[in-house]
């Protein structure tokens, strides 16, 4: 088999990009944190509360990416799993 058809090699790669999605989701879900309460001891002006309002939509989309990111992992683990033979991942 090639490289680009190996579904173990595939798998791994897409395991991969999930990790650094789910770092990703993880440091954007810091930094608003950081930002509304940042904003929020500064001013209470209106801008600041529609900004945190934006903000906390920008928590609520990413923490539901990575639990869907999450979702696709494990599952793809558990069939990477069954590729190359280890039956401790896998469906029992």
């Amino acid at each position: 088999m090639t490289e680009d058809t190996n579904p173990a090699r595939y798998k791994a790669k897409a395991l991969a990009l999930c990790q650094k999605m789910l770092r990703i989701n993880t440091g954007v879900i810091l930094a608003a944190f950081a930002l509304i309460i940042i904003l929020t001891t500064v001013s209470t002006a209106e801008w600041v509360r529609a900004t945190g309002k934006a903000l906390y939509y920008v928590i609520v989309l990413q923490a539901l990416a990575s639990v869907g990111t999450w979702y696709y992992r494990t599952r793809l683990e558990k069939a990477l799993a069954v590729v190359e033979g280890d039956s401790s991942h896998g469906d029992h």
